[in-house]
């Protein structure tokens, strides 16, 4: 299903994108992210969001707010925090009945523009500053997102590999900071951190339903003229393109499964490059049950309790995440290898490359079924120098040969084995997870 979206000129940092969905859904969503560097300030940054999202000075306490949400008609606040490369992403949004289904013909719309703007440009602040009770709130919840995090061993697995593989890279920096980081931080340099991520940010503003979206846009640039944005953050990210050496790193962990994960370098030199071809690759690789990582090593071999590859376009790499026996390491590593290694020769099936295709552009074109997709879709590449629809991704996925899937095959090379071996004494279930 296709639907026309508008895409504005960015002025100052501050990009705008519009769907309409002609009126296909019940709820429209406003999405703002700010994109900034990935260093240092990683903790006060990923605190944000969580801040941001509860109250504000019109709504200074979460009842007031939730009586607000309700008088909506249930609109939902949302926030969180991510990586795009080597770039921070902070984002809040806000999910509304669209506003023909309002009993006295409500813009409902417009009022979760104004609650956008609220929360982003008018914290609950106290004589200038964040109440301290909500920052220590905040700080017990992300500590506890984090610890959680690790606590899941497939997660803190894929993470290590990650930390050793990009270890002189912004890359290997987590995208909420440390535990450390977040306990130092305190209400002033959580006011800093705002106060920069409004001046030097790069702006998304996206509108996915039947929305004013000349209204909003307006809206949010008349409340960016009152900011000086004259030094905006300058996003890179570092894509090496070869591994110069393969590092091998094996640690223990009181787990009954072992946890096995191979980074790989794609050959990438930006985020445009090829990515296409390398996505069916890396889909044939391990993307699907008729994957031969699927197919070959977790089921005819036996290797794996699960096993399957990962394409981060936004790096260039390619991540392979198995559950494993200890004594099965060496023959699960060669095993994934010959799975690769047969790809670059040329030695997958017709059958196997044309599931793969269909099973791409079936996943694009299934992402136009809900707001939300449309949304995570569109917002996801903010920091993408052309803008492209499910539709024209599917077209471009549909093109790819099997002599491109080679050549990318051929471009991939191993950088960091990492094994995270059990001692047998704490259940663990079958699954995967991404970064």
């Amino acid at each position: 299903m296709e639907y026309k979206f508008t895409q504005a000129s960015p002025v100052n940092g501050l990009n705008f994108l519009s769907v309409d969905t002609q009126s296909n859904f019940k709820v429209a969503i406003l999405t703002a992210s700010f994109a900034l560097p990935l260093g240092a300030d990683a903790a006060a940054n990923a605190l944000l969001p969580g801040l941001l999202k509860r109250t504000c000075k019109k709504y200074p306490t979460i009842t007031q707010m939730n009586r607000h949400l309700a008088s909506l008609y249930g609109a939902m606040v949302s926030g969180g925090v991510g990586k795009d490369g080597e770039s921070q992403i902070l984002t809040l949004r806000v999910t509304v009945l669209e506003d023909r289904f309002s009993l006295s013909d409500e813009k409902i719309s417009s009022a979760a523009a104004d609650l956008l703007l609220d929360l982003i440009f008018e914290p609950n602040f106290v004589d200038g500053k964040f109440c301290e009770a909500d920052v220590e709130r905040e700080k017990r919840l992300m500590i506890e997102q984090i610890e959680s995090e690790l606590n899941d061993k497939r997660y803190y697995a894929l993470k290590r590999c990650t930390e050793i593989m990009c270890e002189n890279e912004a890359y290997s920096l987590g995208r909420c900071g440390t535990v450390e980081e977040i306990r130092a931080l305190d209400s002033d340099k959580l006011v800093r951190a705002w106060k920069n991520m409004l001046s030097s940010a790069i702006v998304y503003i996206g509108v996915t339903g039947s929305m004013n979206a000349d209204l909003i846009r307006s809206r949010f640039e008349q409340k960016f003229e009152d900011i000086d944005r004259s030094r905006l953050a300058e996003l890179h990210t570092e894509f090496i393109t070869s591994a110069y050496e393969t590092h091998r790193v094996r640690e223990e962990m009181p787990v009954k499964q072992g946890k096995l994960v191979l980074g790989l370098r794609a050959g990438m030199t930006d985020a445009d490059d090829n990515y296409c071809a390398i996505k069916v690759m890396c889909d044939i690789f391990g993307g699907g049950v008729y994957s031969k990582l699927f197919n070959n090593v977790r089921e005819k071999m036996s290797l794996c309790y699960y096993c399957s590859a990962g394409f981060n376009r936004g790096k260039g790499l390619i991540m392979v995440q198995s559950g494993i026996e200890n004594e099965n390491e060496q023959k699960a590593i060669d095993a994934i290898l010959a799975q690769l290694e047969d790809i670059q020769k040329g030695n997958f099936t017709d059958e196997e490359f044309d599931a793969s295709i269909k099973g791409l552009t079936n996943l694009a074109h299934g992402v136009s079924d809900t707001p939300e997709g449309i949304d995570r879709w569109y917002s996801g590449q903010m920091l993408d120098s052309d803008i492209i629809t499910p539709e024209e991704y599917a077209s471009l996925i549909s093109t790819i040969t099997r002599e491109q899937v080679i050549a990318a095959a051929q471009a991939v090379t191993l950088d960091t084995v990492y094994m995270l071996a059990g001692t047998g004494t704490e259940d663990d279930e079958e699954g995967e997870v991404t970064e």
